[in-house]
């Protein structure tokens, strides 16, 4: 199982010169581990919240379709990643590899819930995989938009705050590959209302 983005990884959502405007720093000697710091603060974010800040498009693959992922009648899964925009394909594998296409008159995507889903239309089910280790892939895009314009200002702000805690730190190349281990409670506070509930 895994999840990977397709295609080359968007800008972060924070821009350096954002970020050492927030950190008041004026000189240029640390541009590069400001902007490392940023795109660490970045990936924590999306996964603590389970979302991308700006679209991209991704791959996941699956041994099954999760009994955790799916809808209580068994007709709705979860999308890895949320808000979804649009799902591009879907695949199953048999015993031998040979991959087949989920027919898209068979299932349809609803963007409009957190996360999104993949329905299979009645009388449908979802495929069954002959192999049994990563059977299923799922192409998707998911992100709030293209721009740090289309982000909620929360989400930019706790980047922007994680940013800052590890410029902080004493050894900021560290704190630039381990990040803090324990959210501040303000960044805390600004994720909560984003978190993905599974039941």
């Amino acid at each position: 199982m895994g999840l990977q983005t397709l295609g080359e990884s968007p800008a972060a959502p924070v821009s350096l010169s954002e970020a050492k405007v927030w950190l008041r720093v004026g000189h240029a000697g640390e541009d590069a581990a400001i902007a490392a710091l940023v795109n660490t603060a970045t990936a924590r974010v999306e996964a603590e919240t389970g979302r991308a800040l700006i679209i991209r498009s991704f791959r996941e693959t699956l041994d099954s379709w999760h009994v955790r992922r799916l809808s209580g009648c068994g007709s709705a899964f979860a999308l890895a990643v949320a808000p979804a925009v649009s799902v591009e394909a879907v695949r199953t594998f048999d015993r031998s590899g040979e991959a087949a296409l989920w027919d898209t008159e068979e299932y349809r995507v609803d963007t409009s819930a957190d996360p999104g889903r993949l329905i299979a239309r009645a009388p449908f089910a979802f495929p069954r995989p002959g192999r049994l280790a990563a059977g299923i892939e799922i192409d998707f895009t998911a992100g709030y938009g293209e721009t740090a314009s289309n982000v909620p200002p929360a989400l930019i702000e706790a980047v922007l705050r994680l940013a800052a805690e590890g410029y902080a730190a004493s050894e900021p190349a560290l704190a630039t590959a381990r990040g803090p281990a324990r959210l501040p409670e303000t960044v805390e506070s600004l994720l909560r209302p984003f978190r993905q509930v599974r039941l």
